[in-house]
């Protein structure tokens, strides 16, 4: 088979799985169009909006522990004909602020061997009172911690879905930068391929009349096939990226042939990055999420750590409830002559469970720390090191630029001595592939400034991608 039809089969190929990958109708996606489909479409997005959803849902229900709560119970008992007795209760119970209650509730008592003490008028007993810890529990208790502790967890989880969303907004960049790439890769093997294919034509008619030797139609065959294989390869790299970019964004589905699915190309997404460096410069590292989430379970801790030192305390409970004494249950008369209290009292001799225990959460509370300072560390560092090296690859841009520049020059003037004869197929085919070298150097340079510039945004943390 000639070069020439293997090209066009291979063209053939190519249009059959854009038809099979992508729409027609789909208009070109930019960078910025394609990043806003992320966020709204990627699975993972849901999930980071879950995680902040999470936190939420838990501080409402640590809340819930202040719920008032209403009790009842009733209890009879009937035997051999006889009643022995009725004892009915209700209790609304209310906390305050830790360990201290204000309660209202009623009692009913009847029967023959109901014990005395649960013995109340023919209406029953309405009674109010209230409940405190004295000591343990007086000022943090484990319900306070609760909520204390699920504001801090709604920080992190908060925190949480901003990690995520930096890790797919950062993956889903890289991976556009890296089509935008695959797609400049693959148009200059097309160009040069096209380039050897012209050229592989001329001779072949000139070497059919005479004017060229037969062993230069071999030559530039073999060259085509060459820039034909690496064509190929282009091809088959640019539709992975895409694959991975309809990975990202199920919506990509919708876009035209490959040739024309960017509306932007590598050179404008490096332009865009260079024109909101600046930007990305003044950022504070502090906005991390990942510190953010560090501090939010080190407050954690601490509160865990406070609660703790709170269970090292004996413990005192009392309890006082003022007793109608009216018979009218809607009308009730208190006063201090009628009464109930109560008082509990309990300290562990040896307080080794307590007092460990606090030492345990004083040790993770400690770790953490260290470990937040470790990360700050590493953060601070990486950003240096991608501040100095987005200023070293903006000059090896500078440099590749001018080395394309040149690299050009020299295969036009090559050119132009072929045409004379003062050259060979060979020196001219030399000079090609090292322009191809340096326009593919170039890309990769490009690449490596905007993958550094992503980095830096990643680092920051403040998730402003959009260029």
């Amino acid at each position: 088979m000639r070069p020439t039809s293997k090209r066009n089969s291979l063209a053939l190929l190519l249009m059959v799985l854009a038809g099979l990958c992508c729409s027609q109708t789909g208009a070109p996606y930019s960078y910025n169009v394609f990043l806003k489909e992320v966020r709204e479409t990627n699975p993972l997005a849901g999930k980071a909006r879950n995680s902040a959803e999470y936190g939420k849902r838990m501080l409402k229900a640590a809340r819930g522990n202040y719920d008032p709560q209403l009790s009842s119970s009733i209890e009879s008992k009937q035997f051999k004909s006889s009643h022995y007795y009725t004892f009915g209760s209700a209790e609304l119970k209310q906390p305050i602020f830790t360990s201290q209650y204000l309660k209202a509730g009623y009692q009913y008592g009847d029967g023959l061997y109901l014990n005395p003490e649960r013995n109340t008028p023919n209406t029953g007993t309405p009674y109010i009172g209230v409940e405190a810890s004295i000591l343990q529990g007086l000022l943090f208790d484990k319900r306070r911690a609760e909520v204390i502790k699920a504001s801090h967890y709604y920080d992190y989880y908060d925190a949480e879905q901003r990690v995520q969303m930096n890790d797919l907004l950062y993956n889903a960049s890289v991976t556009y930068a890296e089509a935008l790439y695959a797609k400049k890769a693959n148009s200059l093997y097309a160009y040069f391929a096209n380039l050897a294919n012209e050229r592989f034509r001329g001779i072949s008619e000139l070497s059919s009349v005479g004017e060229r030797p037969s062993i230069d139609t071999t030559e530039a065959a073999i060259f085509l096939q060459g820039r034909q294989l690496d064509q190929q390869a282009g091809t088959i790299e640019f539709f992975k990226k895409l694959t991975e970019l309809h990975y990202l964004n199920p919506q990509l589905s919708a876009l035209p042939a490959p040739e024309s699915a960017f509306a932007d190309s590598l050179e404008l997404l490096y332009t865009m990055a260079v024109k909101n460096l600046g930007r990305t410069m003044a950022a504070e590292q502090a906005t991390n999420p990942l510190i953010a989430q560090y501090t939010s379970k080190q407050k954690v801790l601490d509160t865990e750590k406070r609660l703790k030192r709170e269970m090292i305390k004996p413990v005192l409970d009392v309890s006082y409830n003022f007793l109608n004494a009216s018979n009218d249950v809607f009308n009730p008369y208190l006063n201090t002559n009628n009464y109930k209290w109560g008082a509990t009292f309990s300290v562990p001799l040896f307080l080794r469970k307590s007092r460990n225990e606090y030492k345990m959460a004083s040790l993770e509370a400690n770790s953490n720390q260290l470990e937040t300072t470790n990360k700050q560390n590493q953060i601070n560092f990486k950003r240096r090191y991608t501040l100095e090296a987005l200023g070293v690859t903006a000059t090896q841009v500078s440099n590749a630029e001018r080395s394309a520049v040149y690299s050009k020059l020299l295969v036009e003037a090559e050119r132009l001595k072929f045409k004379n004869g003062e050259s060979s197929l060979f020196v001219l085919n030399s000079r090609e592939g090292k322009w191809l070298e340096t326009e593919l150097k170039l890309a990769e340079y490009r690449l490596k400034f905007i993958k550094s510039f992503f980095e830096l945004t990643y680092i920051n943390g403040d998730l402003k991608y959009d260029l």
